[in-house]
């Protein structure tokens, strides 16, 4: 469970949150929304432990964020940030094998079951063959599928994503939040997910949060939150319902 308490958060004396409140249950798909400057970003680090808030307090499983140490930390959550930098050029494959560290001590050596996630993940994210390709040659949504990967194979209780398809092709997005759905169902993980594409946070959320000048504004089940006048609200566009599930931009 991820509990968020009177949670806000100044730059100085710039504030750019205030006040934030909710609580999310495992086994769930939150998405983030909001315009450009709300927050969603410095929340979500915020919530990965990166930033410590100047006031209120985060739960995660019963146990205040500030109090776990890094590897038991690196053991319950992932992180995949939108951008990607990798200096180095290591093969995909050592890549993702970066995610078992959190599980090893010192020089430890991968083991059997260690590579069968490794392999398992990027057969997941289809990323098994570029495994041996460096992952500076990859393209910009290719190097987020290794990245995904990567988060996948540290066996996350709660993966966070900050705009983690924006460089993947559409079809690629699609898999990557179906495999992503598939795992809430089997595993019971809980992902939290800054997302930009509304169409695609209306038809995979199970919760949407939306943010708009560093305030929680709307906070429920996706059907309650993704409706066309809170959405008018928040980023002055018009949109249509599709169906039960999913949003069309009407032109102004």
């Amino acid at each position: 469970m991820l509990d968020v308490q009177n949670l806000s958060f100044a730059y100085g004396q710039h504030k750019v949150l205030h006040n934030i409140n909710f609580s999310l249950n495992k086994g769930c798909f939150l998405t983030i929304i909001g315009p450009n400057g709300s927050g969603k970003t410095t929340l979500l680090n915020l919530l990965t432990g990166h930033l410590a808030p100047s006031t209120g307090q985060i739960y995660l499983n019963d146990k205040e964020l500030s109090t776990y140490k890094i590897e038991e930390l690196s053991q319950t959550i992932a992180l995949v940030s939108q951008d990607v930098h990798v200096r180095f050029p290591f093969s995909c494959l050592e890549v993702v094998m970066m995610g078992r560290k959190p599980f090893k001590k010192g020089f430890e050596k991968m083991n059997g079951e260690d590579m069968d996630i490794v392999c398992n993940v990027m057969e997941l994210t289809d990323t098994l063959r570029f495994a041996e390709k460096s992952i500076t040659e990859l393209s910009g949504g290719e190097r987020q599928r290794v990245i995904l990967a990567r988060a996948l194979a540290q066996t996350p209780e709660f993966l966070f994503l900050d705009e983690a398809f924006s460089d993947m092709d559409i079809c690629y997005s699609v898999n990557s939040l179906n495999v992503l759905k598939e795992l809430i169902a089997k595993k019971n993980i809980t992902v939290i997910s800054v997302m930009h594409d509304l169409n695609m946070a209306d038809v995979y959320s199970d919760m949407v949060l939306a943010l708009q000048d560093g305030k929680l504004v709307q906070w429920g089940i996706t059907e309650e939150v993704m409706q066309p006048h809170i959405i008018k609200e928040l980023f002055n566009i018009s949109v249509k319902k599709i169906g039960e599930r999913g949003l069309a931009v009407l032109p102004n």
